[in-house]
């Protein structure tokens, strides 16, 4: 019995490891996209390209099955929300404020 709680312990171990290096690619990769269109967008040509991924997307969930429909969906919704990140960070200023990552939820850096 030991044994097959240590191994199931083992087992939880690697897929929390695993998640975590997966949420930090994820991370990764959503900054990587979040600087290009901050750049394509100060160089022009960013509209034509939000375009024709919002075209693919919307061809891919008019042509999924109902399954895969629900997926395409909550691609278009991250991509919606990612280009809302990315204009957000455009038309704020671009420093870190410490004291307020530092500062608790609901708490402002004053307090």
């Amino acid at each position: 019995m030991k044994n097959l709680i240590l191994g199931v312990i083992a087992k939880i171990s690697k897929m929390d490891a695993e998640a975590k290096q997966l949420a930090a690619k994820v991370e990764a990769q959503s900054l990587l996209i979040g600087a290009l269109l901050l750049t394509i967008g100060k160089n022009g040509g960013m509209n034509e390209m939000l375009e024709n991924v919002r075209k693919a997307i919307n061809a891919a969930l008019d042509a999924a099955d109902t399954p895969l429909k629900s997926d395409a969906e909550i691609l278009l919704n991250e991509f919606n929300n990612l280009l809302l990140l990315t204009q957000l960070l455009e038309t704020n200023d671009a420093d870190i404020d410490l004291d307020t990552l530092r500062s608790k939820p609901g708490e402002t850096a004053a307090e």
